[in-house]
């Protein structure tokens, strides 16, 4: 199954869990230590499971499976949800492995910092992979009990996690709404 939300979504999210004990309260300096850190992990062109894994300790990975999910969210019992982020959870450490590889050797840019509410930020930053063409990349970080994290990416004039959304929304409806369906297929 491929989906909208590649691992450039979770760029971002990218940096390890020692990192986090030092991370700023700051979300551009957030990004900054991230990035770094994400560009340093990359020295090596590949991403293990268990480098993926570390590396979304520092996404909100929940709240953006149940923004994904939409409206079927609030049908869900409590084994199904627990099952759907299981399943989401491995879903983006794949999709991780699969496409943060092309980043290896690159640079971001913070270029500017955008408060939508108070605890709600887009970073706005310029990528430029070590083999290509800069692009920009925004990163919405939101503040959950004074931790950042990362909540959704912009990039190439898509929000990622409103892809994701309704990508899943299409495999919902082609299959009558069923949740165990989008489940298996992630």
């Amino acid at each position: 199954m491929k989906y909208g939300i590649c691992a450039l979504a979770l760029l971002g999210g990218a940096f390890s869990a020692q990192a986090v004990e030092q991370a700023p309260t700051e979300p551009t300096s957030m990004v900054q230590v991230i990035s770094d850190e994400a560009i340093a992990f990359l020295e090596d062109g590949q991403l293990t499971e268990t480098e993926a894994q570390d590396l979304l300790s520092n996404v909100n990975v929940e709240a953006i499976g149940q923004f994904a999910l939409g409206r079927e969210v609030h049908s869900l019992s409590d084994a199904q949800l627990s099952s759907y982020h299981t399943a989401f959870r491995e879903y983006l450490t794949e999709q991780m492995q699969l496409h943060l590889e092309n980043f290896a050797g690159g640079e971001i840019e913070i270029v500017d910092t955008v408060e939508r509410a108070e605890g709600d930020v887009v970073v706005e930053t310029t990528l430029t992979p070590a083999s290509g063409e800069s692009m920009p990349v925004s990163w919405r970080v939101k503040d959950f009990d004074g931790q950042w994290k990362i909540i959704d990416v912009e990039a190439q004039g898509l929000w990622l996690a409103i892809e994701q959304r309704a990508q899943f929304q299409a495999t919902l409806d082609a299959n009558g709404g069923d949740v165990d369906a989008l489940i298996a297929e992630l």
